[in-house]
């Protein structure tokens, strides 16, 4: 692949990853205050129809910050190419900066010297790989006729920290998702390279495992989702051209995929690459 962050203007390929995101608590995706007065006072994130759904910003910016911390803790060598930037230090410091993120010398940038994490996902300067899609819930034509939207109402009480009690009559309602409810989960890769789809493969592991929880109020156990990948979609330009479907890969296909991914990382982690 060539080392030019402008890497879009030629494609290679191009990954097309579907599956679901399965809740196995409830989840908390918030919405902010509500303007409806018999409305709960903390609702969730809902579509045009009502149904919650789960932003693909959200997604990504919780897988991000679990690599972010899986490579930093690791501390593999520089040369290995799996290290990550401090998004929070400033510009003009050095020691821990992402490659040359000043903002006129984009089309000029070296992308090898940016931090696998940039690289993979984005900064800046350098444009993201991954394409997160909101993630809608999964409803049948029957289910979507009934309307039946899979939300519960909880009641949340302020606690006074050194009491450990109830602070005043301080008492609020809240939306989650209900347990068991299935989001459409697609997620588009352009230019993949192997090794950085072993990153993100694992940050996904990481959500499967429960390690990572999504939404809001994790520490209260909201927000252990399942990952199930159904298939995966890879086309190149010429298939494009001469209108063919590309390759789809489903079920025991798919997993060895998924295990070339996460052996090319551990090769290049291992110094092999």
């Amino acid at each position: 692949m060539s080392s030019s962050a402008a890497d879009f203007h030629r494609l290679q390929q191009r990954l097309r990853l579907s599956g679901q995101l399965v809740t196995r608590t409830a989840l908390r995706i918030g919405s902010g205050g509500s303007g409806q007065l018999d409305a709960a006072d903390l609702p969730v994130l809902r579509d045009a129809e009502g149904y919650p759904l789960l932003p693909g910003g959200s997604l990504k910016g919780a897988l991000r910050s679990t690599v972010e911390a899986l490579v930093r803790g690791a501390e593999l060598p520089r040369e290995t190419g799996i290290w990550t930037c401090d998004p929070l230090r400033k510009r003009d410091e050095s020691e821990g900066a992402c490659g040359d993120h000043r903002e006129g010398e984009r089309a000029g940038v070296d992308v090898t010297r940016h931090c696998a994490v940039c690289r993979l996902l984005g900064s800046h300067v350098v444009a993201s790989h991954v394409r997160f899609s909101d993630a809608l819930v999964h409803v049948s034509p029957d289910d979507r006729g009934a309307r039946r939207i899979p939300v519960e109402v909880r009641d949340g009480v302020a606690i006074d920290r050194d009491l450990r009690r109830q602070y005043g009559k301080n008492k609020y309602d809240f939306e989650v998702v209900s347990p068991g409810v299935r989001f459409n989960l697609e997620v588009f890769v352009e230019n993949p390279q192997p090794w950085l789809m072993g990153l993100l493969v694992l940050g996904f592991d990481q959500i499967k495992e429960g390690f990572t929880a999504l939404g809001g109020f994790t520490s209260r156990g909201l927000g252990r989702v399942d990952v199930e990948w159904h298939g995966m979609l890879r086309i190149t330009a010429r298939d494009l051209l001469e209108g063919r479907p590309g390759e789809s890969l489903e079920g025991v296909a798919l997993e060895e995929e998924f295990t070339s991914f996460r052996t090319a990382l551990a090769e290049r982690a291992r110094g092999n690459a």
